[in-house]
């Protein structure tokens, strides 16, 4: 009889074994918590690196849709990319006869070295002079004394073209509208300020009232 009261678990083992059978259930439950977020979690799309999804595009919804420019979808076609005559520069005058570029170099009327505003073409004086892009005339002047006879002409995107040496056309004033190619005068004989490199017209191009290289829109000299 002791002995089988000897065997018989007390009171503080069974205690002990269902401490542990909770701790174990506790244990059991977490992971399969853990378990569940993790499938969950993986189930998601992540988000586009670049800003999300498109639902216009099934087969990659990573990828916008952009049919005007399907290289780079992201970006939309160069909106300052010329599309008519507004922007398309043409040389002013028919025989491209360049003689002196946007440089420094020596001066022969002035017979010294400085800076040359704009681009020379020579031509024999009565020559046509043609506007070099889509613009308004913004002024006129016959007698200057320095550069004879000068067309201003604004043009978009704060461009300015100047033509001087030239006999304007006794039409053209200020708020006439030109398109590229039009004759808006004549070379004139030499005259003012170089006079010593003989006729020709003195062409110059503004960006922003600044003055600035002719060639960056005629690119004639690279060819």
């Amino acid at each position: 009889m002791k002995d089988k009261e000897k065997t018989k678990p007390t009171k503080k083992k069974i205690l002990t074994y269902y401490l542990i059978l909770a701790a174990c259930l506790l244990v059991i439950a977490a992971v399969t918590v853990g378990v569940v977020f993790a499938v969950k979690n993986n189930s998601v799309t992540p988000p586009s690196i670049n800003g999300g999804g498109n639902t216009d595009n099934p087969d990659n919804p990573d990828k916008p849709d952009n049919p005007d420019n399907p290289d780079n979808p992201d970006k939309p076609d160069n909106p300052d990319k010329p599309t008519n005559s507004q922007y398309e520069f043409i040389v002013p005058v028919k025989d491209v006869n360049l003689t002196k570029a946007y440089v420094f170099g020596y001066d022969k009327t002035l017979d010294k070295y400085c800076h040359h505003e704009g681009m020379d073409f020579s031509c024999e004086a009565g020559s046509e002079v043609m506007a070099a892009v889509d613009g308004t005339v913004k002024s006129v002047a016959t007698d200057d004394r320095l550069y004879g006879g000068v067309v201003t002409i604004e043009h978009a995107n704060g461009i300015v073209t100047v033509y001087k040496f030239i006999d304007p056309n006794e039409n053209l004033k200020e708020g006439t509208k030109v398109n590229r190619g039009d004759v808006i005068g004549k070379v004139a004989k030499a005259t003012g300020s170089e006079n010593a490199d003989g006729d020709h017209l003195h062409f110059e191009v503004m960006k922003n009232n600044e003055l600035t290289d002719p060639d960056e829109y005629l690119d004639i000299i690279s060819k």
